[in-house]
């Protein structure tokens, strides 16, 4: 059966992150010329501090208009990151992670520092793959047995109702 894939193979190896102390102003502009909806925020040891999206900009120039003042730094608007996504963390493990924040990208994070990025379109993207390989195994399997597989014990036959659609089922349990 085809391998689980895991993020490193999925992700991008862009490392371009901001500094927590850059002006918020340059960052923003940064950003807004980008193609990426995020990017990382890291600290002076190079340690990712967090993430700054375009709803954090978004915010900070709705702060800025509203409220009269402007000025700070990506430290005092970046979003907080609490979850973490690891280079060798499978693609549906990684898939959970989206699942529990609000970011549409994330940065992938070895050994404390940052390695790449990785968006959902991207896990999408892999996930994808990953199903299709396993849709291309089975019918090839299933041609190798000339119609039907029959199951020679219970673990076999689990392992045959997982792998098989109704149709495909109907087929191996047919009578000659």
């Amino acid at each position: 059966m085809a391998a689980t894939p895991i993020v490193r193979h999925a992700m991008g190896r862009s490392t371009r992150a901001f500094k927590i102390d850059d002006p918020m102003k340059d960052a923003l502009h940064d950003l807004a010329r980008s193609p990426f909806p995020a990017m990382p925020v890291i600290d002076q040891s190079g340690k990712v501090a967090g993430i700054l999206t375009e709803k954090d900009c978004l915010r900070t120039v709705s702060q800025w208009a509203y409220e009269g003042v402007s000025g700070g730094t990506v430290g005092d608007y970046m979003s907080a990151y609490e979850l973490q996504i690891n280079p060798e963390m499978d693609l549906l493990t990684a898939a959970r992670t989206f699942l529990e924040c609000n970011f549409s990208s994330m940065p992938v994070i070895e050994d404390e520092r940052l390695v790449g990025f990785i968006h959902r379109h991207d896990l999408l993207k892999g996930i994808d793959r990953w199903a299709t390989a396993i849709d291309r195994e089975r019918e090839l399997r299933l041609k190798g047995t000339s119609g039907h597989e029959r199951p020679s014990g219970i673990e076999h036959m689990q392992q045959v109702a997982a792998s098989h659609t109704r149709a495909q089922m109907s087929q191996v349990f047919k009578k000659h």
